[in-house]
């Protein structure tokens, strides 16, 4: 699938930002009630059985696909046992490290090059990132942090097989990833059964679910299908710069000057890395296309 303009994927990512940016406190809900393993193996084992069925009833048990599984596994894992010693917003800034570590994994595991407005839109975001978490309230446990900084090692990893696998059915890739994933969260719950049901933890078991398992990751995978690693994965710091404004909504508070300033910096790097991206290609990438341009010229005359 070839790369697809802005607006194209403008109708899929502005539901993804929307749905991204709550979830961090949904899942903080959550896990009030019911322990990570037993709130991510219901995530998982529900959505896996309905991307099965929406699929075809198929699965894919090739290496990539299962090293989605694995990848997304780890991340979700690391991810929502951090949130238990982070608050939200310090899950999401730390989570948003993550396109720092796509850039190099796609380089190395599929060859795709950042362009150089990607690898500064990655930077300046980032940066945009860091100026917004000095807003924060930073009452969080070491290991929360290096958890939370992993999963975002792993996000990267299974979002560049998202990538690889673009021109597959995402279905069964999709179920695969989760009714594998699910059963080390199954063995997990087992060993920390902590379950109690209130009506607080049913709404968000069905967020956790519907928006943030079924829907949420069909469009990320769809956002990666359509673009490329450096530009999709800046984009995404739109998640954290839209948080600042849901909360300033939800709180009717006006937020700070330097949250105000981090969010502007994060859209500004969002638009360096999506803007006229042909521009900034590597030089390297430029070569390999004039190479191959004259060898299809030879072969022209040839004939």
């Amino acid at each position: 699938m070839s790369e697809e303009g802005r607006g194209s994927l403008v109708k899929w990512f502005l539901p993804y930002v929307l749905i991204a940016s709550l979830q961090y406190q949904f899942v903080k809900n959550g896990l009030e009630f019911a322990s990570p393993f037993v709130l991510m193996s219901v995530r998982y084992l529900l959505v896996g059985v309905v991307f099965y069925f929406m699929g075809g009833r198929k699965i894919r048990l090739d290496s990539d696909s299962i090293k989605v599984a694995v990848f997304a596994t780890l991340s979700t894992g690391l991810w929502a046992v951090g949130l238990q010693y982070v608050s939200p917003g310090d899950s999401a800034v730390l989570s948003y490290t993550m396109p720092l570590f796509s850039i190099p994994i796609a380089y190395f595991a599929i060859r795709e090059r950042a362009t150089y407005r990607e690898l500064a839109g990655a930077i300046i975001g980032f940066s945009g990132v860091v100026l917004y978490s000095m807003t924060l309230d930073h009452g969080s446990a070491l290991i929360g942090a290096i958890l939370t900084v992993l999963n975002a090692v792993f996000w990267a990893a299974y979002s560049v097989y998202y990538r690889k696998l673009r021109n597959t059915d995402p279905m069964p890739v999709l179920t695969t990833q989760f009714l594998l994933g699910s059963l080390p969260f199954l063995i997990g719950a087992l060993i920390f059964p902590e379950f109690h049901f209130t009506q607080g933890l049913f709404i968000d078991l069905i967020y956790i679910v519907v928006f943030t398992g079924l829907i949420q990751y069909y469009l990320w995978n769809g956002l990666l299908r359509r673009g490329r690693i450096g530009r999709i994965t800046t984009m995404a710091f739109a998640v954290p710069a839209t948080s600042i404004i849901i909360d300033s909504i939800l709180t009717s508070s006006i937020p700070s000057y330097i949250a105000i300033v981090g969010a502007a910096i994060m859209f500004f790097g969002i638009f360096l890395s999506s803007w006229t991206e042909d521009r900034g290609q590597l030089k390297s990438v430029k070569v390999d296309a004039s190479t191959k341009n004259k060898e299809a010229s030879s072969s022209g005359e040839k004939s």
